[in-house]
């Protein structure tokens, strides 16, 4: 599909909507306007950051700004849809999908509420909080992709510090000597192979504990 083919269902359904149409004015694929409203559509058959860069400096001069892409292009995005659309979003710009001669709005240009995103997202800031404030050390390079330090590793490290000291504790004992207030979950799960009962409650060591904790300590 070519940009012109975007065209006409774009300028179509805009005069639906009573605006006059025109098109390339001034390097503005198209150009609508009704009263004192002027919209910019930009057509892409293809999603870039060089696109975003286009979108944006229209908004310099027009009221509102749409981006109108086909739909086969935005389905292909599929993994990364939801970030698209919150940048968009984020950037005031509105987003039309044409499917041969259909026209879809998914959204508007509205001013986005970051406050209200905030809001939404109030547990999930807690817990970012909550990591860095229990997180002790500063191990992670910045940067960094794969095996890093969380606060659950730090927990295991700290309980296999003190069973490698004191062999046979109970969770109970574990907790008080170490403050780690879910060790029964983490003796448990035993999510790094770690940990073994050695009677109705009490633990141990693994060999693979053993070995493998001594290189975070």
């Amino acid at each position: 599909m070519l940009e012109t083919d975007l065209y006409q269902p774009v300028k179509s359904f805009f005069e639906s909507q009573g605006y006059t149409v025109k098109a390339e004015i001034n390097d503005i694929d198209i150009l609508a306007i009704k009263e004192d409203i002027t919209i910019a559509i930009e057509l892409k058959v293809k999603i870039s950051l060089k696109l975003i860069y286009q979108v944006i400096e229209r908004q310099k001069l027009v009221d509102n700004v749409f981006l109108a892409i086909p739909k086969d292009s935005y389905k292909s995005h599929r993994n990364s849809i939801k970030h698209f659309q919150l940048l968009l979003k984020r950037l005031n710009l509105g987003l039309i999908l044409i499917d041969k001669e259909k026209v879809e709005v998914v959204f508007e240009p509205n001013h986005y509420d970051l406050n209200k995103s905030k809001s939404l997202n109030k547990r999930r800031k807690e817990k970012l909080l909550n990591t860095f404030n229990n997180l002790f050390s500063d191990s992670n390079k910045g940067g960094s992709k794969g095996k890093r330090m969380t606060v659950y590793k730090q927990n295991a490290i700290k309980i296999a510090s003190l069973l490698a000291e004191k062999p046979g504790l109970s969770p109970k004992e574990i907790i008080n000597e170490t403050g780690v207030l879910n060790t029964q979950s983490i003796l448990q799960k035993n999510f790094y192979g770690w940990f073994q009962k050695s009677s109705y409650a009490s633990y141990l060591l693994t060999k693979k504990g053993l070995d493998e904790y001594k290189k975070f300590v």
